[in-house]
């Protein structure tokens, strides 16, 4: 296996690869943090097997680090659907915390996992309103919810998919140390977050009108977007 840091550094030349800032196309951008993803993914469960072979627990290198995204105060309604993938793909946690001129949102997980879902946070983002953009221009009185909604759960459809593609690449008994690592390292976060935060109080999802039409462009349109597809070969 190799060393840790030689794989994190992959990754961050990845994801820098993946900025769109810096002058990639949106091809190259998909294909650079799909690769990343990938990279993450395999990284994760390769560090897991590792302490295992060795006699470790699997968490016993696990440790639990805060990250965080600044966004308005007033929040788009892209931002909380966007959270939410990221709690469901990317082993952390996040937190708002309201207050002042902004909205903080606190990110908890291992400090690799942070990195990594600040960067997809980004991006997500960034994509989410171009999408937005380029499919309103293209229709009559279309609803901006229900697109953003139909965008993540194509997305979040994608994800799962590639999950269970990247996961068959290991035996049974590999993936079932792994299912439980992670559910090891969940119950770690969520010790973190009562210890440094608290009673939190959720947010409660407002019942909205879902435009059948933008939805489904929307839905369509995300699963075209494949963040975590495996690596050739």
């Amino acid at each position: 296996m190799k060393p840790q840091s030689d794989i994190l550094d992959k990754i961050r030349k990845l994801l820098r690869l993946a900025d769109r800032s810096r002058g990639s196309t949106e091809n190259e951008a998909k294909v650079a943090l799909a690769k990343a993803q990938e990279l993450m993914t395999r990284h994760n469960i390769d560090s897991v097997l590792f302490r295992m072979e060795h006699g470790e627990s699997a968490t016993a290198s696990f440790k639990v680090d805060k990250g965080k995204v600044d966004l308005p105060k007033t929040l788009n309604p892209a931002d909380m659907l966007i959270l939410s993938l990221l709690q469901a793909h990317f082993n952390v946690r996040t937190i708002l915390m309201p207050g002042g001129r902004g909205t903080p949102v606190d990110i908890i997980g291992a400090p690799e996992d942070v990195d990594f879902a600040i960067y997809a946070f980004n991006f997500l983002r960034e994509t989410f309103f171009r999408c937005w953009n380029e499919f309103k221009r293209t229709r009559t009185n279309p609803d901006r919810a229900s697109y953003y909604r139909g965008l993540r759960d194509g997305i979040n459809s994608e994800l799962k998919a590639a999950k269970q593609r990247a996961e068959q690449s290991y035996g049974g008994d590999q993936q079932q140390a792994y299912a439980l690592a992670v559910v090891d390292q969940t119950a770690l976060i969520t010790r973190y977050v009562d210890d440094n935060y608290g009673k939190l109080r959720a947010r409660a999802a407002r019942a909205r009108r879902v435009d059948s039409s933008s939805y489904f462009a929307g839905e369509t349109k995300g699963r075209t977007i494949q963040i975590n597809r495996p690596l050739a070969g």
